[in-house]
């Protein structure tokens, strides 16, 4: 695979790889304590982040928001609700973008399909029906961040209080947190990097708390998925790779805190060949490490900023053979340069190593 395929793969996936940020821009949605009901004010940073994290299950509420990734700016609509469904609780949701070509996506329990003028619809699964601020459930993050208060502030007309999540070094991004005063709902979200720079950002510009949805948006929440999204099923849960699955290759540095979340094989994005694929997180970020063949024997090499998604591609020559390594992850740059250029093969990484 050339410099140019390689690109041209990465583009032509942005398509595909917005509504995966999505999917995690669901939760910066935030859901809160149900109509009427506030939470107890919280007095430390961590508590207010234990709230936030209760206050993601119950609440039905719509309002509008923006959605800043890079130099891309979306405006969307949000309506969540949550439902009993054969006995059990189940959050449906739906977000409508308001700009371009209408395209939605709708969450019902763990299911999301994303539809789009023009495209076959798509159906993603996930474990975390809240993924942005299910990043802050783990607890493992503590060593390599610091978590502060900074102000009161105020967000679409409500008192927020504002949190800080600072990197204790430049190999991962921070974060910036207002939470409603009331309920701990996120309302406004903004992903820095080292110098301060805006690399994402989420925040509502309306938003209400109505007893219950109309009846046609519970019609919208509830309509049956289109059959066609079978055929295009995205599994996000790192949990269900195959377990037998040999990693051959090793990734010589990674930044501290980083560590090994499942690996597998499948089908490349950008080429027909299949691609070992391994994930790490520390907690709040995450990155995958592909290595497929390339069989063209032409050296290229690609990086790419999409907002918080950086996408590097270095070549590998073992022997007569040469594989493409590409770190696709929400972290720096420089950190998936870093990191990309580390990969070689085991057997390799165990002789260095002696």
């Amino acid at each position: 695979m050339n410099h140019n395929e390689f690109m041209k793969g990465i583009r032509l996936n942005r398509g595909r790889l917005f509504p995966l940020l999505l999917v995690m821009l669901a939760a910066m949605c935030g859901q809160a304590f149900a109509a009427g009901q506030t939470s107890e004010p919280a007095d430390t940073p961590d508590k207010w982040l234990e709230t936030m994290i209760q206050a993601t299950q119950n609440l039905t509420y719509r309002g509008h928001f923006v959605y800043q990734q890079g130099a891309t700016l979306e405006t969307l609509a949000v309506t969540h609700t949550l439902q009993k469904v054969n006995g059990k609780s189940e959050e449906l949701e739906r977000i409508a973008f308001l700009d371009g070509l209408p395209r939605e996506m709708v969450r019902q329990g763990s299911n999301i399909t994303f539809t789009s003028a023009g495209r076959e619809p798509a159906r993603f699964e996930h474990e975390s029906l809240v993924p942005m601020v299910g990043r802050f459930t783990s607890g493992h993050f503590d060593k390599h961040y610091k978590l502060k208060p900074a102000a009161l502030d105020r967000v679409a007309d409500r008192e927020t209080v504002q949190l800080l999540v600072v990197p204790t070094d430049r190999f991962r991004y921070g974060y910036q947190l207002w939470l409603d005063r009331r309920t701990g709902l996120l309302l406004k979200s903004v992903m820095v990097d080292s110098e301060g720079r805006i690399i994402e950002r989420m925040q509502f510009t309306h938003l209400e708390f109505p007893g219950e949805l109309t009846r046609d948006e519970l019609e919208r929440l509830k309509r049956k998925l289109p059959e066609s999204a079978d055929k295009n099923v995205v599994k996000l849960n790192s949990d269900s790779v195959p377990e037998k699955v040999e990693w051959n290759w090793e990734a010589g540095w990674v930044p501290e805190g980083f560590s090994p979340r499942g690996h597998s094989s499948r089908n490349s994005a950008v080429s027909n060949q299949k691609v070992d694929t391994l994930n790490f997180s520390d907690g709040l970020a995450s990155f995958s490490v592909f290595v497929e063949p390339d069989e063209t024997r032409v050296l290229s090499q690609a990086t790419e900023q999409i907002g918080s998604m950086a996408a590097v591609s270095k070549v590998f020559r073992n022997g007569e053979k040469y594989f493409h390594v590409t770190v696709l992850g929400e972290i720096p740059l420089g950190t998936a340069e870093r990191i990309a250029v580390s990969v070689r093969p085991r057997e390799q990484s165990q002789q260095a190593d002696k």
